[in-house]
């Protein structure tokens, strides 16, 4: 990864994606290359066949270095899968009676000692996110720097997963001869495509369908509050699909993009397809309202899940941007009416805004991580100045003992 160039890599249950992001000097961020290619060796985020999914990595990875005409060496990888977990914590610290002022170093020791707890078995540290800090018993302070204190503590959201599916990762990208400089829990990702400053400070739950699961990520404040993932997404519907109409996955698929809609009240009355049997099996007619029957149930389990996982959060309760949807399963019509209706709050589909270059090709909800992810990679430059050999091999070395990081 350079001081120019970003790239996003995105190891979806249905879908291997790369996008190759560059950054002007104006700001503007401009697309230059992408490549996808469908995912095998992958489920739900992890990975379970080494060389299959090294070759949709490098198939993706080819695709979108002649489109950009650049050679790829270093990624940031979106990682996610059951195996995520996600927590608040709290760090205290007290100032040196030498100076009794917040310096930068107070911030990341406050919040390194939000770190240091007991983790199960395997977990790793991926995210610690600070949230609002406490100055002297005075809450509600995003800055504390140069404030006069004798005591300073920190909320901090902690992301985890389990070390081996993501050193998996690393090994199928090193296959391909690539490096990962940064590895992002999707949904910040995402979120960091298509949120707000607005919707962040008053409140909104972002929920990202995939194919084989569906991330969230409820802000508030300005800072991200909750996270996690379910193991359901678009997949779970095209099995039903498959089951219920009895014709292969693949068929299923089709039907569900061509003339599926999550709402029934969405399905015409009289309207007929035709759906091919299995085998040597003759196709038959199936009225639409059909596929909405089975649509409907298992995309409001869905969001009955993320719901009852975030329900209990106390923030929940007080966003005030409602809902915002993306990810390949939102483009479904009548995702956001039934998303409405599981929440009993506002729903948009949430699209990635102010791109440049070729950002038609990449401008449906089921890009919306890869372009956070050279969003995210755009603002650790910014902020740790990578670029150069010397600050790759540091953040290696540094990823080698914990992988961590600040998003």
């Amino acid at each position: 990864m350079s001081s120019e160039f970003v790239v996003g890599l995105d190891m979806g249950t249905t879908k291997v994606a790369v996008l190759i992001g560059e950054f002007t000097p104006a700001g503007e961020t401009r697309i230059i290359g992408a490549g996808t290619a469908p995912a095998e060796g992958i489920k739900k985020g992890v990975v379970v066949n080494m060389d299959q999914a090294a070759e949709c990595v490098r198939s993706a990875v080819v695709q979108a270095e002649r489109m950009a005409g650049v050679e790829i060496r270093g990624v940031c990888a979106g990682v996610s899968g059951p195996h995520m977990r996600s927590f608040n914590s709290r760090g205290v610290i007290a100032i040196p009676t030498s100076r009794h002022e917040v310096a930068a170093k107070d911030v990341e020791k406050v919040t390194e000692a939000a770190r240091s707890i007991t983790l199960p078995f395997e977990q790793e540290i991926v995210h610690a996110l600070p949230q609002d800090f406490v100055v002297d018993n005075q809450g509600g302070i995003h800055d504390p720097i140069g404030m006069s204190a004798m005591r300073l503590e920190a909320d901090v959201h902690i992301v985890t997963a389990l070390g081996m599916p993501l050193e998996n990762i690393v090994k199928v990208c090193k296959k391909v001869g690539l490096e990962i400089v940064d590895m992002v829990f999707e949904p910040f990702a995402a979120a960091r495509a298509v949120l707000t400053k607005d919707e962040m400070n008053i409140g909104c739950l972002l929920v990202d369908v995939g194919g084989g699961i569906t991330n969230y990520a409820l802000y508030y404040g300005g800072s991200v509050r909750a996270s996690g993932v379910v193991a359901a997404g678009g997949a779970n519907v095209t099995n039903d699909l498959a089951v219920g109409l009895r014709t292969p996955a693949s068929v299923a698929e089709g039907l569900k993009v061509a003339h599926g809609v999550a709402l029934t009240t969405l399905a015409a009355d009289e309207e007929s397809i035709v759906v091919p049997g299995i085998g040597d099996r003759g196709g038959r007619h199936v009225r639409t309202q059909i596929l909405a029957a089975i649509i409907e149930p298992r995309s409001e389990e869905i969001f009955t899940m993320v719901k009852k996982a975030v329900s209990a959060e106390p923030f929940f309760r007080l966003i005030g941007a409602g809902i915002v949807l993306t990810g390949g399963g939102s483009r479904l019509k009548g995702m956001d009416g039934l998303a409405e209706e599981v929440f009993d709050l506002p729903v948009r589909i949430g699209r990635a805004q102010g791109l440049m270059g070729l950002s038609e090709l990449v401008e449906s909800a089921e890009w919306t991580t890869s372009i956070g992810l050279i969003l995210c990679g755009r603002d650790r430059i910014a902020e740790r100045g990578f670029g150069g050999p010397a600050d790759r091999v540091k953040w290696v070395i540094h990823r080698l003992r914990r992988i961590a990081g600040l998003f």
